[in-house]
């Protein structure tokens, strides 16, 4: 019990401590990171689902809002759950030997723009009168999962069937991906402004002012399509102009 409260707690989430925030991601239990591989709507599966965020599922069809991937859209084909990462179809990096491998992504990084809605479930709540305007591709879907599956299978075949090797592989281009972005991802607290702006504006304040290289203009579009306060708005635009 004792260890448990040393290396999460709950309250950590509210705190405008950058590092707080991080632990709470980083040694959250599983049911509180399933929660955390969410991402936003874009505006017009907020206008028909009536939310902001929603959680990530394979077969999703996200864009990229920030980073070197920026505009890149594709199907969601693998999540990590355990690392809060996801992979898209067709983004990948290039490692120093030339082979290349799926770039992990942040969620916070990417809009959702059309869902996977096999599990109708997943959507009833939200009483969507269209769901074909939502709703991905089936045929683009099917085929981004069963491509993921192919290579996934000749990564194995190229190394003998070596499971150890192939996660040891994985584990090496999560390395080499966060030495690229760690001063971006380091600076902006991963990024996550909607979370910086969803609370009060002090605790805003205080959290943009304690960051090392706050992007405020991150801070200004999320909190244009949240809340939308004017005093914040102001107070983020003034920042900008120093």
């Amino acid at each position: 019990m004792s260890n448990t409260t040393e290396n999460w707690s709950n309250n950590w989430n509210s705190s405008t401590n950058p590092s707080k925030q991080r632990k709470y991601r980083d040694n959250a239990p599983l049911h509180v990171k399933d929660k955390l591989v969410s991402a936003n709507l874009d505006h017009e599966l907020r206008e028909e689902l009536g939310t902001r965020n929603l959680k990530v599922r394979t077969g999703d069809r996200v864009k990229v809002m920030r980073g070197d991937e920026k505009g890149a859209e594709g199907i969601v084909n693998n999540i990590d759950r355990e690392n809060t990462r996801i992979y898209v179809d067709g983004i990948e990096v290039e490692r120093q030997d030339g082979s290349k491998s799926q770039k992990p992504l942040r969620p916070s990084n990417v809009q959702l723009v059309a869902l996977n809605v096999e599990d109708i479930g997943r959507i009833e709540k939200f009483n969507v009168d269209d769901i074909e305007s939502i709703q991905v591709d089936n045929e683009e879907m099917e085929e981004a999962l069963e491509e993921d599956e192919e290579n996934e299978m000749m990564q194995q075949m190229q190394k003998g069937g070596d499971s150890g090797a192939h996660e040891q592989f994985e584990e090496d281009e999560d390395e080499d991906s966060e030495e690229e972005s760690e001063d971006t991802e380091e600076s902006t607290s991963e990024s996550d402004y909607d979370d910086i702006v969803g609370g009060t504006i002090g605790d805003g304040k205080d959290e943009l002012q304690s960051m090392d290289n706050p992007d405020y203009q991150a801070a200004l579009e999320a909190e244009k399509e949240g809340k939308n306060r004017k005093t914040f708005v102001d107070w983020l635009e003034s920042q900008m102009e120093e």
